[in-house]
């Protein structure tokens, strides 16, 4: 009985000692979850930035006045759509328009002033060449009369007199005709630029949209003062929605593969399904910091059908791509793996058994990477695999 239990407890110590060494010095078995094959595709290298919709540049305009004034009538409110040219506030015109007709009563008292100097003075003037002509004629004939002693020399100095005294009119005539011509239309001319200056003020007072486009801000209320000063008071703000661009912040370490005409696809979240299209139209090499991280900003500009979907600040997520290849070997990228520095895939032999293979790839897509070397077109690789785990000393 004594043999037969010593017998029973050595055997259990060696089936005890089987099972440790195979916990403690066994190495577990691979396990292949899922796999993939590789095949000829195309793939696409792409940089993936975030975006912000934004206003072109003249998109939105502050409008205001050049004027101070009453405020007596606002015609528009914030989301209403104007035109070019329309009547977006009214300020008070009533005195200027007093100026203005106060004005126009001074330049026409200045134009009958002015015709009545083009009128007289040249009559006045005729008068006197007709007199000066008659004493020359006069003073002439009494001279040669003297010489025949037909008259005498105090009738030669009597013409003399009279032809010297017409001369001097008609001289004095000319020289006021021509001062009071200049006065005259000088004032004429200051009266027709001060009525125009008040009719341009007038104008002011009618405040219109110089777009097309929506009222995106209003900052003034009918009865309120305008001041204007060293700026224009802004009173409404127009946006433009038809003009926007997609700034994309390409990231410092990404913006050497960026390059101008690259093809971009974006979405935002409030149309998450629809993909949005354009290209890199300009790269601006000032670069922009956020959040201590260095941008450079890659502009799209958005095209007029997808104007009716984006809204200014609108967040993006932004695919630019970069290369495109077609009919090149590809395995998923999860195939990829990286072991002592290198990059690796596990080609298939078996069940549960794969193969360490040293591979070289290509460009990396968003899902699939080209394989130049390693592997070949219908291998199967494992995506998913479970490692053997090295044996506990």
């Amino acid at each position: 009985m004594k043999k037969l239990l010593l017998i029973v407890l050595l055997l259990a110590g060696i089936a005890g000692g089987y099972l440790g060494y195979k916990r403690f010095y066994t190495k577990p078995g691979m396990e292949i979850l899922e796999t993939a094959k590789v095949e000829k595709g195309s793939i696409r290298g792409v940089l993936v930035e975030t975006g912000i919709i934004k206003p072109q540049v003249g998109a939105v305009v502050k409008i205001g006045s050049r004027i101070t004034g009453i405020v007596v009538k606002m015609h528009v409110k914030i989301g209403d759509r104007v035109q070019k040219g329309q009547l977006i506030a009214q300020v008070d015109d009533r005195e200027l328009r007093k100026s203005i007709d106060r004005q126009k009563a001074a330049l026409e008292a200045a134009r009958s002033t002015l015709e009545q100097v083009q009128l007289t003075y040249p009559n006045r003037i005729r008068e006197a060449q007709a007199n000066f002509h008659y004493a020359r004629v006069t003073f002439e004939r009494e001279q040669a009369l003297l010489k025949e002693e037909y008259t005498t020399a105090d009738a030669v100095d009597r013409a003399k007199s009279q032809f010297k005294a017409t001369e001097a009119n008609l001289g004095r005539l000319q020289d006021e005709y021509k001062t009071q011509l200049e006065i005259s239309k000088g004032r004429v001319e200051e009266a027709e630029a001060q009525l125009k200056q008040l009719e341009v003020n007038l104008s002011y007072t009618r405040i219109t949209s110089p777009i097309d486009g929506v009222v995106s801000d209003v900052t003034i209320q009918e009865g309120e003062t305008i001041v204007t000063g060293l700026q224009v008071a802004n009173l409404v703000t127009v946006l433009d929605p038809t003009l926007l661009d997609l700034w994309i912040y390409v990231d410092e370490t990404n913006i050497g593969k960026a390059q101008v005409g690259q093809k971009v696809e974006y979405y935002v979240d409030a149309f998450p399904e629809r993909i949005f299209k354009g290209k890199v139209g300009k790269i601006y090499p000032q670069p922009v910091t956020k959040d201590n991280i260095v941008y450079y900003l890659a502009i799209v500009e958005v095209s007029k059908e997808d104007t009716e979907y984006l809204k200014p600040e609108m967040t993006s997520q932004v695919r630019i791509i970069f290369q495109e290849k077609e009919g090149i070997l590809t395995v998923p990228n999860a195939a990829v793996k990286f072991a002592e520095g290198k990059q690796v895939a596990y080609k298939v032999s078996g069940p549960n058994k794969a193969d360490k293979v040293v591979i070289t790839t290509g460009i990396r897509g968003e899902d699939r990477t080209e394989i130049l070397s390693g592997i070949q077109e219908g291998d199967e690789v494992a995506t998913r695999i479970v490692l053997p785990m090295a044996p506990k000393s």
